[in-house]
């Protein structure tokens, strides 16, 4: 049996000693203590997101697909930091139209753009709770809160880089309560963890008054003509955002 090389037979001497080391015991306990780090569960989070709004009931016979933005900020209460309390609010636009238009009567060879759209800005506060932590946490909440049907109106030039006039035709402020759930998926660990969010939202508000597209029409003399509608205004949103502790 041929015997190792020098180079072999110095590094089996050597390895016994290298294992037995402080250097690689502190390695491993440094490892372990990796491994064994405490999830950081924060008191506070804080999310922003993207929304898709689909009309529901009788709301879906009068207008279409919204999108929008939306947020909360929630508080957590105890040890686990599992039940907490959720103030969120939202922005929907449910529909928008421009249309080239002189700037006034008396001035009719200078044309703006008129752009029309329908809103609806929500506001709510009521418990949330998440079911488990850890990588996943699937969550639930409902709220009570009001939302706020407004249609309004922008003109700009054709040069300018953001409207010069900009008024609301119609809102109407209703009450409505909300309920709803999802799951969030922890991206980044540490005491402010990332997670992204994603969950559906139902939003009701009874009877309510609102425009919808073509529903405002300017006079040739000035002014302008709508005539409201008058319904249930129910909706179901699709949200995808991200959620961060601090």
């Amino acid at each position: 049996m041929r015997s190792p090389s020098p180079l072999v037979a110095s590094f089996l001497l050597v390895a016994p000693g290298l294992a037995a080391s402080p250097f690689p015991l502190a390695a491993q306990e440094g490892l372990r203590e990796v491994e064994e780090w405490p999830e950081v569960v924060p008191k506070t989070a804080g999310g922003i997101n993207l929304q898709l709004a689909f009309p529901q009931g009788e709301f879906a016979d009068f207008v279409g697909t919204g999108y929008g933005l939306g947020g909360n900020v929630s508080f957590y209460f105890g040890r686990r930091g599992l039940v907490g309390l959720r103030l969120y609010g939202s922005w929907i636009q449910y529909g928008s139209e421009t249309r080239r238009v002189p700037l006034s009567p008396t001035v009719p060879g200078i044309l703006v753009d008129l752009t029309t759209s329908n809103n609806i800005y929500s506001f709510g506060l009521g418990p949330e709770l998440l079911l488990r932590q850890g990588r996943w946490r699937p969550y639930l909440y409902g709220a009570i809160g009001a939302s706020d049907f407004a249609t309004e109106s922008s003109v700009e030039g054709s040069d300018n880089f953001g409207s010069f006039a900009r008024t609301t035709n119609f809102n109407d402020w209703v009450f409505g309560w909300y309920g709803g759930g999802g799951l969030q998926f922890r991206v980044k660990r540490g005491p402010k963890p990332i997670w992204l969010d994603g969950g559906l939202r139902y939003q009701s508000h009874g009877e309510t008054r609102y425009l919808r597209e073509g529903s405002l029409q300017p006079q040739p003399g000035g002014g302008v003509r709508f005539d409201p509608i008058r319904s249930r205004t129910d909706l179901l949103v699709l949200h995808l955002g991200i959620q961060a502790g601090f």
